[in-house]
């Protein structure tokens, strides 16, 4: 076993440089260079200090803030950033220029003492350490974006020093994309290879010991170690960090639930590869397909080295069996409706797994604490709706996952999360999810921003696929509002397929009000779209298209409107959303549409419109936002925002609590009493949503003889009295009319002196 071992590293360590070398040198940053030191934090070791985390980009060598930090190689300062007071997120960034080719290093967490434009030499003072440490930022020769490793095997770092050898703590199997452990006796099927590493890069330093490796991969072997059986691409090599891959793909490369800054796990089977990965800097997932492998025993053999061949091997025993293994395919959610005031209904998407036995279906209060509502027993593979009664007048929110006949059962990957809120009072509002795209920003098969949409006002909702509604099982003619969330969602997804926007343009057209948010509708319908999706762009989302990137995170309302008071940012994963957004729209108004919210360079981020659409036979309304509502930092920014919407759309958001009375759910005109009356009479009326409210009274030919009400009033009861002496009204058969944008009704009365 020990001489296989040292021959298949020998190949690996021989063949390991997979990219076009940079045997750039230097001494180190710190007095006296050419002094080896610990080294407290590797290249692309997992950093969790971000909500979904990120590779580490640079080297850090420690030493007591006030420190010289001296310039490994002569050239020009091109940034010198002091504006943070702590010193943390300053730097100091320095352009030498070799062979006509640019080279550019970084001194971060330092504070500059020499400003941009400045010539400096090598072993120069340039700034000093702000806190505890400099981390060295070396980017490739030629190419000032793409971050390399400092202390690698041809250049960066001279006389490095490192005899500790990175050591393999743990191997576990997974079932591919899953949480699901598999027992080494029981392997089969698609599986991940879970490692943890801990690389030693100095003597009696915890900061020192908890690095990443260089190198990384993975053989199967015979059950005697003699034979390799399977030998994955790139000579069995997963991850080699000489450059960093996208942060984007971080967590492929690392196994999220348990990795973090002093914890390095790794997916050892995912990527295509380390000659690939460090082609394109991408991760992809990926599996090792124990089902391929005749039934018997294996050994898998687990290897890693840091950058100056220390090294570590085990071997690990398993079995491969026929056990099933395999999941089923996520189900997805169709709706989940109110029936009633009392009653709940939630569908879903037939499952074609050939051993489906059901489905689990969970539901919560708050979208974070889950319990189990139905199990397969009861939502057996036929099963494709359920419907509970529901008493509560607050949000509930669902989600599922389906399960097989597996004597070990499989569960499938979550649905995403819908919910629903009734008798709260209207406006109803329906929020569609548009939302599948997963090669963009947001990577994951399942999301929740349904909640997002929700815990932003307090009405009743109810909530559904886009693919519901192309099936024909949601009517958007019965709600107030319309929210339809798209993400980021773009060409190959489509953000509006041409049944949609048929669907929209019907709404729409019978005085409908909808709300669109993503960063890719302009870029999908417009900029690449056909002649159809320009017209359904500018006619009906009444939205003109400026360009792909707004350059901006940061948003103000439009002065003048119900937004003007609005400031938020959006769309940093580091600062708390859901997924970064790089591609915002920017907009343009068209056709009678309004500036709603600019982005803060003064690129037009919203944009209203409210009025007759084309071939519409009532008013209706819309507005389009360029970037995704569901990546605004901050509930009360996303809730202010919100609140703004529906005054937009002349619409509520809050209710009464339980000890008020209730708002009326529907428009209603009640007959005036008493009735016949002299010389006095009450008119009662109620409004479900705010509305320009006309009351008028008519003589017996139709000719108004009284304007009671012609102004904006919120929804409420309201009554007003009418006195006939004083409008010196005679007697006889009169009409009166309670009469708003959405809603008209008549009466008689009867005056009798």
């Amino acid at each position: 076993m020990k001489q296989l071992t040292l021959i298949i590293l020998s190949i690996i360590f021989n063949s390991a440089i997979l990219h076009a070398q940079d045997t750039t040198k230097y001494p180190w940053p710190l007095s006296p260079v050419n002094q080896s030191r610990t080294i407290s934090g590797t290249f692309c070791e997992y950093r969790s200090t971000s909500t979904s985390g990120h590779y580490h980009n640079g080297v850090d060598i420690p030493a007591p803030a006030g420190t010289p930090v001296l310039a490994v190689l002569p050239g020009t300062v091109t940034v010198a950033y002091t504006s943070d007071p702590t010193g943390y997120d300053n730097y100091i960034r320095v352009r030498t220029v070799i062979d006509g080719k640019n080279k550019d290093l970084t001194y971060y967490h330092t504070n500059p003492v020499r400003t941009v434009g400045q010539v400096v030499s090598q072993g120069e003072t340039i700034s000093t350490i702000a806190i505890d440490h400099v981390h060295l930022i070396e980017y490739y020769l030629g190419n000032t974006s793409l971050e390399i490793n400092a202390i690698r095997p041809d250049g960066g770092l001279l006389n490095l020093v490192d005899i500790w050898k990175p050591n393999i703590r743990t191997v576990r199997f997974f079932v591919d994309e899953s949480t699901l452990q598999l027992p080494a006796t029981n392997i089969g099927g698609k599986v991940d290879i879970i490692v943890h590493i801990q690389e030693v890069n100095g003597s009696g330093s915890s900061s020192g010991s908890n690095n990443g490796s260089y190198g990384i991969g993975y053989k199967i072997l015979s059950a005697d170690t003699q034979t390799v059986i399977y030998n994955p691409p790139s000579n069995s090599l997963r991850y080699q960090y000489y450059s960093k891959p996208l942060n984007d793909y971080v967590n492929y490369n690392y196994y999220r639930p348990e990795a973090s800054t002093s914890n390095h796990v790794y997916i050892l089977t995912n990527g295509k590869g380390a000659s690939d990965v460090a082609a394109t800097r991408i991760v992809t997932n990926n599996y090792w397909d124990a089902g391929s492998l005749p039934n018997g025993n294996y050994v898998v053999m687990i290897y890693t080295y840091d950058t100056r061949r220390n090294a570590d091997t085990v071997y690990v025993p398993i079995t491969k069996t026929d056990l099933d293994l395999i999941p089923p395919s996520q189900t997805n959610l169709y709706s989940v409706t109110s029936e009633s005031t009392n009653s709940v209904s939630i569908k879903w998407e037939q499952n074609s797994t050939p051993d489906l036995k059901g489905h689990r279906l969970f539901f919560s209060f708050d979208n974070s604490g889950w319990s189990l509502r139905d199990n397969e027993n009861v939502l057996t593979s036929t099963v494709t709706s359920k419907s509970y009664d529901y008493t509560f007048d607050k949000e509930i929110f669902f989600r599922i996952t389906a399960v097989d006949t597996a004597p070990s059962a499989n569960l499938s990957v979550q649905s995403d999360v819908y919910g629903v809120r009734i008798n709260k009072g209207i406006p109803k509002t329906l929020i569609v999810d548009g939302f599948t795209r997963t090669s963009g920003s947001y990577k994951q098969v399942y999301h929740d921003f349904v909640a997002y949409y929700a815990k932003s006002f307090s009405t009743d909702f109810q909530s559904t696929s886009n693919s519901a509604i192309i099936a024909g099982h949601i009517n958007l003619t019965n709600y107030d509002l319309v929210i339809w969330f798209l993400g980021d969602e773009s060409t190959s997804d489509e953000a509006f397929s041409s049944l949609e926007q048929e669907i929209v343009k019907q709404y729409l057209r019978q005085g409908g009000k909808l709300f669109v948010t993503g960063s890719e509708i302009g870029y999908d319908l417009f900029s690449n779209g056909t002649s159809q999706d320009k017209l359904f762009f500018n006619n009906f989302l009444k939205s003109g298209y400026l360009m792909d990137n707004s350059g901006s995170l940061t948003i103000n309302g439009e002065a003048g409107t119900l937004f003007q008071s609005l400031n938020f940012n959006y769309g940093l994963v580091s600062a708390g959303s859901p997924y970064n957004e790089d591609y915002p729209d920017a907009l343009d108004t068209i056709g009678g549409s309004q500036v709603l919210l600019r982005y803060a360079n003064s690129r037009i981020a919203a944009v209203g419109f409210k009025g007759l659409f084309e071939g519409g036979s009532k008013n209706g309304g819309v507005m389009v936002m360029g970037f995704p509502f569901e990546t605004i930092i901050g509930q009360l920014s996303r809730t202010a925002l919100m609140n703004s919407i529906f005054s937009y759309f002349d619409l509520s958001t809050s209710i009464n609590d339980g000890n008020e009375k209730r708002l009326p759910r529907n428009f209603v005109l009640h007959q005036n009493y008493p009735n016949p009356f002299n010389p006095s009479t009450i008119i009662k009326y109620q409004i479900p949503i705010t509305s320009h409210v006309k009351i008028k009274v008519y003589d017996l030919i139709g000719r108004e003889v009284v304007s009671l009400v012609d102004e904006v009033k919120p929804a409420g009861d309201y009554s007003i009295e009418l006195n006939s002496s004083y409008f010196n009204l005679s007697s006889g058969v009169y009409f009166y009319e309670l009469r708003t944008d959405s809603f008209i009704n008549l009466k008689k009365m009867v005056i009798i002196k």
